[in-house]
């Protein structure tokens, strides 16, 4: 099997935790994750090193699968990072660039992995991403500090019980 990313480097056997075994490149660093071996590995062993790490990185473009050679799939790691993660559906394979590994340590998502290759784990990015641009725009818009006021005050009233007769009572205008 070939890198994704070399594309004329050989990749090889790698431990990346204790007994977890992946297909590594010896020139870029990154490797293929069979989901299988991920799945024994993460229901017997949970010790994991975390260590401080670069970015990292992302390769552009589309990968095909070093086995079967399909066009692997983009899943999104999370809200707060850019990094995708590839998965070939056909060979249950993942494809992590250079420190990808790293990063999903940091992330806490070294124990549930196979959750981010879900539709409701992209449905939840999707949806935090969109928020997240809302409240910046809304940031811009009327300043820092008053939207730390708004924000706080809209958290308040969305755990209020009775926040319906509460929104109601702020679009009565009693000053017309």
């Amino acid at each position: 099997m070939k890198c994704c990313n070399c594309h004329n480097i050989d990749l090889e056997p790698v431990e990346i935790e204790k007994g977890l075994l992946v297909a590594g490149c010896p020139s870029c660093n990154s490797v293929l994750l069979p989901l299988m071996n991920y799945r024994f590995w993460s229901e017997h062993s949970h010790d994991v090193e975390k260590q401080v790490t670069n970015i990292a990185e992302e390769v552009a473009g589309a990968k095909q699968c070093p086995k079967c050679q399909r066009i692997m799939t983009k899943f999104k790691l999370g809200s707060t990072t850019e990094n995708n993660l590839e998965l070939c559906g056909h060979c249950d394979e993942v494809w992590l660039d250079a420190g990808e590994w790293e990063l999903v340590k940091h992330l806490d998502l070294h124990e549930k992995l196979s959750s981010v290759f879900t539709e409701a784990w992209q449905r939840n990015i999707r949806k935090q991403k969109q928020a997240n641009s809302i409240k910046e725009h809304y940031r811009r818009l009327i300043g820092e500090e008053d939207f730390a006021k708004l924000d706080s005050f809209k958290q308040w009233l969305d755990a209020h019980p009775k926040k319906s007769e509460l929104k109601h009572f702020i679009t009565i205008n009693f000053y017309d």
